[in-house]
């Protein structure tokens, strides 16, 4: 599980980096107007770590990394990771009057602090046309989590049909056989796209690099992202633009020095086509149909539109996943992705459990 999670670094993240932020207006309003400012409703609580989004037909999916379990397992700079089955993908979706939400998968591996923070898990989800996609962490055995089923899932690209997570192609495998940036071999699957023809791309964030996998399920190395500004890429999150050009966040940098770039790759190739740069951690992506991407910046707690050279943000506290309705133009993002339902303790006091905003007006 690399150690509570592969994207918590050395950041010197505490409580004050995010202390006050919280919703403009919370509820259960499916729309309104917002009168020219944004305004958040929180349509999910009580979530595991919830990190990537995907909306598809009026759904919208969001992979919880879960709270880890109670075998502990290391001792390292971050401290013991606990272990256990507590990840997940829930799907939320509008009904009856109300947000609601339910698991349409469990009981997958998940590695988390001792008190439910950090975790890593089941950390991507894509959904298209019905059909849902997620990627799961992995941890070498020598890190001492067990090797029975589900744990097999580790690594792995998973197909989530009628509440089971079936094994569709082994990401880390890639990794430990080409190691295609060639800094160490390790491996992170954190984010999946489905891609229109078939194929899904996944982001291997230990390994810096993209992996295409085929239709019938076959994994190969697409795209190795190099080091810059003294840092390795680390990609966490993926977005199809309207261009049909991949973008691809990574979460180089800090927050006090924003060099984390947004990668625009060739789909077909997987070529580096460009980059648009100065942003802090990357944790999430999402364009709307007017072709403004929104940024989801973990450590720096906030969410940036890029509408050509202009740039807004708006505060959220450790954002992670971004998604967009493309019918209405609402953007969703994962907010105290870092913190389990009960919440994470930052040295100062617990924060709010994991949530899911819906924006209005932004």
């Amino acid at each position: 599980m690399r150690k509570r999670t592969a994207l918590v670094i050395a950041t010197g993240v505490t409580l004050t980096a995010t202390a006050g932020i919280a919703p403009a207006s919370a509820g259960a309003g499916h729309d309104g107007r917002t009168g020219g400012k944004p305004v958040v409703r929180v349509i999910a609580t009580g979530l595991d770590n919830p990190r990537q989004l995907s909306y598809d037909h009026g759904n919208l999916y969001v992979a919880e990394a879960g709270r880890g379990g109670k075998k502990c397992i290391g001792e390292g700079p971050e401290g013991e990771t606990c272990v256990g089955l507590t990840s997940a993908v829930t799907k939320i979706y509008w009904a009856g009057g109300a947000w609601r939400h339910y698991r349409v998968v469990q009981g997958l591996p998940s590695g988390a602090a001792p008190d439910g923070g950090f975790a890593t898990g089941v950390d991507g989800v894509s959904a298209l046309h019905g059909k849902v996609w997620a990627v799961e962490t992995f941890a070498p055995p020598e890190a001492g989590v067990p090797t029975t089923p589900p744990w097999n899932k580790l690594g792995k690209l998973l197909k989530i049909t009628h509440g089971k997570a079936k094994t569709a192609a082994d990401i880390t495998a890639v990794e430990l056989k080409y190691n295609p940036h060639k800094a160490s071999v390790e491996s992170n699957p954190y984010a999946v796209l489905a891609l229109p023809d078939g194929r899904k791309i996944v982001a291997d964030a230990a390994g810096n690099d993209l992996i295409e996998v085929s239709r019938s399920g076959k994994a190969r190395p697409f795209t190795v992202f190099p080091d810059h500004d003294k840092n390795q890429s680390v990609p966490t999150s993926l977005a199809l633009g309207p261009d049909g050009k991949l973008y691809v966040g990574e979460l180089n940098g800090e927050t006090e020095k924003p060099t984390a770039r947004v990668w625009r790759v060739d789909p077909w190739t997987g070529k580096i086509l460009g980059w648009k740069s100065g942003f802090g951690s990357i944790s999430g992506l999402a364009f709307n149909t007017k072709g403004d991407l929104y940024v989801s910046q973990l450590f720096a707690g906030k969410v940036t539109k890029v509408s050509g050279a202009k740039r807004t943000s708006m505060k959220v506290p450790f954002p992670a996943g971004v998604a967009v309705d493309p019918y209405d133009g609402k953007v969703y993002v994962s907010a105290w992705s870092v913190a389990d339902r009960d919440g994470t303790d930052l040295g100062q006091g617990k924060t709010p459990g994991g949530q899911v905003w819906k924006i209005l007006g932004f």
